[in-house]
């Protein structure tokens, strides 16, 4: 394993995503992910593909520059290239029609999405985001991070007209296609990597089955070739089901069975959501020698967490965990917040981490 830097010290970490420029895209938040980014490929049509890319070059500055002067150890480029974070990744590969979509239940029915069809073997057809990381490491000295989609999150997202319902064979050819891509990051130098695969958490007998065999398979032959972090959140927060009531997120009681099975797995960090719920910490020990990244920012509501809110909560995660198995971190990604919240969040959140390192 390629620990993070040799871990040391309680880090930090963003998720993934950061909130869009409302300049650059038509939909932004909840309204981007519910469109499955459809809107993000109509106007890179609409603005050219030269300005657009430029325009994603500078939200990526931002991303960067924002995440560096609060102080964040682990960075990504904010994902500010991809529309969706399954579909961005996922329509680079063959098999995949994304132009013309069909309407699935996904996360257990819990709602509904316009969604790619499988309509042949999934297979890697060529780089998918070995650009996105040589830009970013081309602007920062910080550690990066670049996600993917899980395959079993992978597979709750495609309307299937190939493999007849055959959710592990899906699930294995897109790992099979994405192990091209962790072996290409790996050789441009990404020394960490994580799987975004929340729907682990919405199915445990299928993840038993053949999701955790799926997902290491992702990057079976690299194991000590860098760092490997499952994110497993409960769900992007949905404002617009909540008023109706609907219970839409995970059941967070399965955390604790998971982070035990995932003790003895393949992979180095385990991402969990724990703001929202208000997680009980003492599960934390499940994890065993594994490192847990940490979910203690709110990334459905702008209201920024103080200091001393978030010093208090990683002062009860180090009950349970030593600094050098713990990373602070959002629930998820920050898509759906404001620039102006996230920059707070990420800033005390910082601070709160160093605080605590310094005890």
């Amino acid at each position: 394993m390629v620990k993070l830097r040799e871990q040391t010290r309680l880090l930090t970490s963003i998720v993934g995503s950061y909130p869009k420029p409302k300049d650059i895209y038509p939909k932004s938040g909840r309204k981007l992910l519910d469109s499955f980014g459809s809107s993000f490929e109509a106007y890179e049509q609409k603005t050219g593909k030269q300005k657009f890319s430029a325009l994603l070059d500078q939200a990526a500055l931002t991303a960067i520059a924002d995440q560096t002067q609060a102080g964040i150890d682990i960075i990504t480029d904010g994902e500010e290239r991809r529309g969706h974070y399954v579909l961005s990744i996922i329509n680079k590969l063959s098999g995949i029609d994304t132009l013309n979509l069909k309407n699935i239940s996904i996360r257990n029915g819990t709602a509904e999405q316009m969604a790619p069809r499988v309509t042949g073997k999934m297979a890697y057809n060529g780089s998918i985001v070995t650009e996105e990381y040589a830009f970013t490491n081309s602007h920062t000295n910080k550690l990066i991070k670049i996600g993917l989609p899980g395959p079993a999150t992978v597979v709750d997202c495609v309307a299937d007209e190939y493999y007849k319902g055959d959710k592990k064979q899906l699930a294995y050819d897109y790992a099979d296609a994405i192990r091209s891509e962790v072996a290409a990051l790996i050789k441009a130098g990404c020394k960490v990597i994580q799987f975004d695969d929340p729907v682990l958490l919405r199915y445990p007998d299928e993840a038993r089955d053949w999701g955790l065999k799926a997902l290491e398979r992702c990057f079976e032959g690299y194991q000590n070739k860098a760092t490997f972090i499952v994110h497993i959140c409960r769900g992007y927060p949905d404002k617009p089901l909540e008023r109706k009531g609907i219970n839409y997120k995970a059941n967070q009681n399965y955390y604790v069975d998971i982070l035990a099975w995932l003790s003895q797995s393949k992979l180095d960090v385990v991402s969990i959501e724990a703001a929202q719920g208000n997680l009980d910490l003492s599960i934390l020990p499940a994890i065993g020698n594994k490192t847990v990244m940490l979910g203690v920012l709110d990334v459905g509501n702008n209201k920024v967490e103080t200091v001393n809110e978030l010093t208090a909560r990683g002062r009860e995660a180090l009950r349970y965990l030593p600094k050098d198995q713990l990373i602070l971190a959002p629930d998820c990604g920050m898509i759906e917040l404001s620039r102006s919240s996230a920059k707070g969040k990420l800033s005390n959140l910082a601070t709160a981490a160093n605080k605590l390192n310094r005890v």
